[in-house]
């Protein structure tokens, strides 16, 4: 995750109050776990899902049989607390279909977890809304891909867009943080300007654009090209900035494509050194993939994998073993090479580029092209600004 408006403004809104202390230049929090195996922590609770999303990763719909019981993952939340994992963040599928959501929700705050909620939003009334504020949640995501027309049909479903929105505006209404989550594709490029403008004006405070990875019903045919992602990334550095003396309103942040925090640095370099300089400072830190490291994904079923776009590989089910015996000292060979990938990552750019060791591309779709350690088909910067003649 690359913080735009963290980097061109040494500030952020949501993230600060989900993660950071306020006045820290760089927060002690980030330096601390930069080298722990303590990882965001993604619980997928439920297959089922009211959507049929084109790009869904976990190839959500109908419920499947097998998924995690309530005691189960009260268990599961037990382990990463005691481990010392600090952000949870609930997906689905739709998580809102569990019966028990408010209960797990509830749960982890007890044990001092901070608990986002991924979600479509269609399902958040106002009387929904209030339970998730009371329950304790500190962050609602809603997905939205589009305006009204693209978004729905991207997502299945006539109506959806209206009903998504409904539920962020009742999610905000109601005294939670909320932002929206954009995966990027060529069917949807056109509408990133307009989700952010409406946004803007209903003072939603956090946009996050999701570089696709090609993972359950998405594949590279959907992606933009890399002329295209380094106009749009551009054209976010400058709406950061635009944004950045108006805090309250929206923050923007991508995921997935650690490029943009090398990008996000050779920009600030051109207008404000004393800003490229906190942002390469940042960027030690916070840049780079940490699939596999600081970042875990736990499926509906208990299977343990490096993200939560990687289900067609897993480490350990948490049924058989805890996860914290799973994730801290593993016996994968995958695990182990990925908290070490500096030592194989052998691409023709990514291997030789200067800022290897806080970037490195983003493994997973290096994988999905074909060579897990080569060259992330998604890097977008040019041989001239990464040190390659």
């Amino acid at each position: 995750m690359i913080g735009f408006s963290k980097m061109v403004g040494g500030e952020s809104t949501v993230s600060e109050r989900l993660t950071y202390k306020s006045g820290e230049r760089i927060p002690k929090k980030l330096v601390e776990d930069s080298k722990k195996p303590i990882p965001v922590t993604v619980l997928n609770v439920t297959s089922k899902c009211n959507l049929k999303c084109v790009h869904c990763y976990a190839d959500a719909g109908i419920g499947r049989k097998g998924e995690l019981s309530y005691a189960e993952i009260q268990n599961f939340i037990d382990d990463i607390a005691e481990m010392g994992v600090s952000v949870l963040l609930i997906s689905g599928g739709e998580p809102m279909l569990r019966d028990d959501i408010f209960d797990i929700i509830e749960y982890a705050k007890t044990k001092g977890l901070h608990v986002s909620l991924s979600t479509n939003g269609t399902l958040i009334d106002e009387e929904t809304a209030e339970k998730l504020k009371i329950s304790g949640v500190d962050y609602v995501g809603v997905s939205l891909d589009g305006l009204a027309e693209r978004n729905d049909r991207f997502r299945g479903l006539r109506g959806a867009f209206e009903r998504a929105f409904d539920g962020l505006r009742n999610a905000k209404e109601a005294g939670l943080l909320t932002g929206i989550r954009f995966t990027v594709t060529k069917y949807n490029i056109e509408d990133v300007e307009g989700i952010i403008e409406l946004l803007v004006e209903n003072e939603i405070p956090r946009f996050c654009l999701y570089h696709l990875v090609p993972s359950g019903r998405a594949d590279f045919q959907m992606d933009i090209g890399n002329r295209e992602r380094r106009e749009l990334i551009e054209w976010l550095f400058e709406k950061a900035i635009e944004l950045r003396d108006d805090r309250e309103k929206t923050e923007i942040l991508t995921v997935d494509n650690p490029a943009d925090g090398v990008f996000l640095y050779l920009k600030l370099r051109e207008i404000d050194m004393e800003l490229a300089d906190y942002a390469i400072e940042f960027l030690k830190y916070r840049g780079g993939d940490n699939t596999g490291f600081r970042i875990a994904d736990v499926d509906m079923f208990g299977n343990v994998h490096p993200n939560q776009f990687w289900f067609d590989y897993t480490a350990g089910n948490i049924r058989q073993k805890r996860f914290s015996e799973i994730w801290l000292n593993p016996d994968d060979e995958l695990l182990k090479k990925l908290r070490e990938k500096q030592k194989y990552i052998s691409g023709k750019r990514c291997g030789r580029c200067s800022f290897k060791t806080i970037c490195g591309g983003f493994r997973l779709r290096a994988f999905r092209k074909g060579d897990l350690w080569g060259d992330d088909p998604s890097c977008y910067l040019y041989d001239s600004e990464i040190g390659i003649a």
